[in-house]
């Protein structure tokens, strides 16, 4: 298996192709905006809370990786890259999740050697770092009582 196909692999797991651990696709499933906003104390994040946070450091590190700059917004802190700064709604927020996946592929599929090379330890990093945040949300959900272990990890 070459770099592309490693990080193809990867982005597919944590996407929309569950295999050793829930895809974001299947941890969102049936996701109600409720549920996203639900938190067990104050000082815990929110499943809505967490796929902002995604959503800002994919966006950021694609925007690297297509040499088009970095952050979509400046924050000040790890914290505010919690928050909802577009106000989506929840529906647009999951699909924005969904879209940025599917132009990560796209643009590791597209990509020369040399950037795949240049990048490819910040993009697998990446993918860990949400592979740990889509379990995150799966365990908010299993504290919830809403989580259905046909999606997997029971």
């Amino acid at each position: 298996m070459d770099t592309r196909e490693l990080l193809l692999t990867q982005l597919q797991a944590i996407h929309n192709k569950s295999g050793w651990f829930v895809s974001m696709s299947e941890a969102l499933t049936g996701v109600t905006e409720e549920e996203a906003l639900w938190k067990n104390h104050d000082r815990a994040n929110t499943i809505w809370g967490t796929v902002n946070h995604l959503l800002y450091y994919n966006r950021s590190y694609l925007n690297r990786f297509k040499g088009q700059g970095g952050s979509p917004y400046t924050i000040d802190s790890n914290d505010e890259s919690f928050n909802n700064h577009r106000h989506d709604s929840w529906e647009d927020t999951t699909r924005a999740f969904d879209t940025l996946m599917t132009e990560w592929t796209d643009a590791v599929r597209s990509s020369n050697e040399e950037t795949l090379s240049e990048k490819a330890s910040d993009l697998t990093h990446l993918t860990i770092h949400n592979a740990y945040h889509i379990g995150q949300i799966v365990d908010i959900r299993k504290q919830q009582g809403v989580w259905d272990d046909e999606l997997g990890v029971d």
